[in-house]
């Protein structure tokens, strides 16, 4: 049986750049999930990518290969990758998992939008058909364990929330608010997040871009903004001092398609203009060489951790609490795997019971179809199933040497419950 290992790095191990060079974006996974399954060394696979950490999660015999494998899809070397990264397998790789999914890894403890993006990785896996029973039950008890730790500890109600964070840097750097306009590209689950908390707060214009125009109008109701989709950010983007982006465009897309084209040269020739780019996305979908410019400000989600690290003593001794609840979590896991582990055995021995019934049956209808009495029939089927079911087990036993049989003798015991009468022999 193949061994479930996850592979990754994150925000604890490696820098911004280094996450980024690993990293997919929502419509490059499905392909890559198909590459790895056709090269035949993993039977299940997924692919956990977000802007603190790239993981994968799959079943293999050899994970060097594997490693191998993503480190040429994203033209990076694996000995550097290997040096800020981290794998772990069977319980290790569960464990790993459990605290992912729970927030005790994320870079704002306690966070809640990794539980989505695990959802969503699984999703993605699933429709590739790249996930089977053992991956899909690790992730289920995965969300299962979630939902315990955030209801038992309350951990998600300490942490300040990536959205307040933004609120906070926004207002920091501009004076009058009112006199700004906000642009929002993305209206995936970390906007969906974040931009409520500009709800309230007063700007010349907000505006929600995405690919998908109705879920930038869904967003757009809740924060009284203006919706338009994606092909028209060009055409509106020069409006904009505040562009808050977490989105899956082309790795720096929005850089090379719309930013050095139309931003760049008025911002740079208007020294009393400034722009502030928070860019959520992994990849980035702007570039960090806009920070060469002294009145464009670029901050990625490493700079917002430095704004969202308070209240960690209180989530610290939520963690412990949600500890005990995954050491629980893991020992139905580790029963899972030791039912899984007798699966083959238990399903040869029913395979055999079942081959012995239906040649007995099949025997006894022909008697009766030969006109034997049912009586007669019923009670050669019993003694010839009885005969048939024991055969083998007898035969082995008696054919066994001394120090065997001692073994068989306890295990058969045990199996079949049996009291021997030792003043019977």
């Amino acid at each position: 049986m193949s061994i479930p290992y996850v592979f990754g790095l994150n925000y604890a191990t490696s820098g911004f750049e280094m996450r980024e060079k690993l990293a997919f974006s929502r419509h490059e996974i499905p392909g890559v999930l198909e590459r790895l399954q056709s090269s035949g060394i993993t039977r299940e696979i997924i692919i956990l990518s977000t802007c603190n950490r790239t993981e994968i999660y799959c079943t293999t015999h050899d994970v060097d290969f594997v490693i191998n494998a993503i480190c040429d899809i994203q033209n990076v070397c694996p000995r550097t990758v290997k040096k800020h990264s981290y794998i772990y397998f069977g319980e290790q790789c569960a464990n790993h998992l459990f605290r992912v999914v729970s927030g005790l890894e994320s870079m704002v403890l306690g966070e809640t939008e990794i539980v989505a993006q695990v959802k969503d990785a699984l999703f993605l896996a699933t429709e590739k058909n790249s996930v089977g029973t053992q991956l899909s039950s690790v992730f289920q008890m995965a969300l299962a364990v979630e939902k315990d730790v955030r209801n038992v500890t309350s951990i998600n109600n300490i942490a300040i929330s990536i959205g307040h964070a933004l609120q906070y840097i926004v207002a920091v750097n501009f004076n009058k608010l009112i006199d700004e306009q906000i642009l929002f590209i993305g209206a995936g689950d970390m906007m969906q997040q974040a931009a409520p908390h500009f709800r309230d707060v007063q700007f010349a214009k907000k505006t929600i871009a995405n690919r998908t125009l109705s879920k930038a109008e869904n967003i757009a109701l809740k924060i009284n903004a203006n919706a338009v989709g994606i092909e028209d950010l060009n055409k509106i983007i020069n409006d904009y001092s505040i562009i808050i982006a977490c989105s899956g465009l082309d790795r720096h897309g929005l850089y090379r398609q719309i930013l050095n084209e139309q931003i760049l040269a008025k911002t740079i020739a208007n020294k009393n203009k400034k722009l502030l780019i928070i860019d959520l996305s992994m990849p980035l979908i702007s570039d960090l060489s806009l920070r060469k410019y002294s009145n464009i400000m670029l901050l990625t989600i490493d700079d917002i951790a430095k704004v969202v690290d308070v209240g960690v003593e209180k989530r610290k001794i939520a963690a412990i609490a949600a500890n005990n609840i995954i050491n629980d979590k893991l020992i139905e896991y580790q029963s899972w795997l030791k039912k899984r582990e007798l699966t083959p055995v238990i399903r040869a021995l029913r395979d055999n019971a079942e081959s012995i019934r239906r040649e007995a049956l099949l025997n006894a209808q022909k008697q009766l179809a030969g006109g034997e009495s049912p009586e007669s029939v019923l009670h050669e089927l019993s003694i010839k199933l009885t005969n048939r079911l024991i055969h083998n087990p007898t035969v082995n036993l008696c054919s066994s040497t001394h120090k065997t049989q001692e073994k068989l003798t306890e295990l058969i015991t045990y199996l079949y419950n049996l009291e021997i009468n030792e003043t019977k022999l």
